[in-house]
């Protein structure tokens, strides 16, 4: 309780400096405070008082300033503990960096349900750094296969908002493959005798499906026809385990992933196109 009530007075000193002077506030606040870990953790709460997906004047110029700011501090915080020879330490400012770097590419994605913030081009070229980033730092950290197919899906879903769809196909299948390494170990058998799209079934791994449906979509707008085959197996998966699911979580994810891909088919399917560069 204790730790929950310092939360919410740091949050109140954040929301403070943001509505007074911004993101360049908010990162003065933060760089002066003495304790390298309150640092970190401050950058962590800094994520909470920006606006969330549910509102439409999202400032993803503060998230990015304030992001980047953490994960300046966090790998600098990584280069102090090298020099004092302590790796436990190094790897955890490592790994925090990753982190902030993922929420940062998630939080820019234009793929969420309800979410209709504009967004520039910047923007999604920001959060492909942030997920090439985490894709680089997950695998120097040994995260397992389901953890580093998160950014391979992160830097798809920008890919596919710059209109760089043949590397939005190659991200959405190395996240799939990924998936699908994970969910094959999990297996009785190993998954020896199964194919790829075997794994994409109700109460399937979440991944496993919502990867495979991204592919689909990809491989649609490049005129493939079996992309469609790929995002109605995935979007069948959904639906049956929506309809008899394993446990509650397993409903609460289909019912997720199924409204995802269902939103990101309706907006790169329909009339938008991907955003233009700018001259």
């Amino acid at each position: 309780m204790a730790s929950d009530d310092a939360d919410d007075q740091q949050r109140e000193k954040l929301r403070s400096a943001l509505g007074s002077g911004g993101a360049d506030r908010v990162v003065a606040f933060i760089q002066g405070t003495a304790d390298p870990e309150l640092r970190r953790r401050l950058y962590t709460l800094a994520r909470h008082v920006l606006p969330d997906r549910e509102k439409s004047d999202r400032r993803f110029d503060d998230v990015i300033r304030i992001a980047r700011a953490g994960i300046v501090e966090a790998l600098r915080q990584a280069e102090l503990a090298r020099g004092r020879s302590d790796a436990n330490e190094a790897r955890e400012c490592i790994d925090f960096a990753n982190k902030l770097s993922y929420n940062l590419s998630a939080d820019l994605a234009d793929c969420w349900p309800g979410d209709l913030a504009p967004r520039e081009r910047r923007h999604f070229e920001a959060g492909l750094r942030a997920a090439y980033d985490c894709v680089v730092w997950r695998e120097e950290l040994g995260k397992p296969p389901e953890r580093r197919a998160m950014a391979h899906w992160a830097a798809g879903m920008h890919q596919l908002s710059l209109g760089n769809v043949v590397e939005a196909l190659c991200a959405f299948e190395a996240a799939f493959g990924l998936a699908l390494d994970a969910a094959a170990a999990s297996a009785p058998d190993g998954g020896e005798d199964a194919k790829p799209e075997d794994y994409v079934k109700p109460n399937g791994d979440f991944g496993v499906i919502l990867y495979y449906g991204y592919a689909g979509i990809a491989r649609h707008l490049l005129g493939d026809e079996t992309g469609t085959r790929q995002l109605e197996q995935a979007s069948a998966a959904f639906t049956e385990t929506i309809k008899a699911p394993k446990d509650k979580e397993a409903a609460e994810d289909a019912s997720f992933g199924m409204d995802q891909l269902r939103w990101v088919e309706q907006k790169f399917s329909g009339a938008r196109a991907p955003v233009p560069a700018q001259r």
